[in-house]
């Protein structure tokens, strides 16, 4: 064979594999647009802190009463933001571990994100309702509803990771930075 067989072959094939490169299994379109994408599933507990609480331990009551005891193991270092206190809304995500026990992966405290949050390009208010209110005039994309789904903040369409949630400091984390706010009283 010739080179320049060698060269249509080649070619010929790779324009065959890219042509295929977008296709999915089912024959669907490819997802392009931010509505289509499918929604993450949450299998995160919510609920309150109930009574049973202790310094190792979360008792979380849902809303019908039944409660989800979990363990807060100090070695594999759960993620606890916000504090644990009785009576707060709480949302975590658990792992099983080698005894079958229940533990705390991560636990956002939802009492202690409610309020007023400022930074130098946003000022708002993070209302128990999960709506968003804007205090600040100038912002070209104003947060409006808020929501969480498997312990990350979902601000309007953008998601964040709760790096730390302190009584008057709070730090989000998503592709696009990490993003730092003291609380306003």
């Amino acid at each position: 064979m010739r080179i320049t067989h060698y060269i249509y072959i080649i070619l010929t094939a790779g324009i065959a594999f890219a042509s295929c490169g977008n296709k999915q299994e089912n024959g669907d379109a490819p997802v392009t647009s931010e509505e289509e994408k499918p929604l993450v599933a949450d299998s995160a507990l919510y609920g309150t802190v109930g009574r049973g609480t202790a310094m190792h331990s979360v008792e979380l009551l849902d809303e019908n009463g039944n409660a989800t005891v979990a363990l807060v193991n100090v070695d594999i270092e759960a993620d606890v933001q916000g504090g644990i206190y009785c009576d707060d809304r709480l949302t975590m995500v658990l792992d099983t571990n080698k005894d079958g026990d229940k533990e705390v992966r991560k636990a956002i405290n939802l009492t202690s994100l409610c309020g007023r949050w400022v930074a130098l390009d946003r000022n708002f208010e993070i209302m128990e309702d999960g709506t968003v209110i804007s205090l600040q005039s100038q912002e070209t994309n104003p947060y409006t509803e808020w929501s969480m789904v498997n312990c990350n903040l979902v601000l309007n369409r953008d998601t964040f990771e709760v790096d730390y949630l302190g009584p008057d400091s709070l730090a989000l984390e998503n592709d696009k930075g990490i993003f730092v706010y003291k609380r306003f009283n």
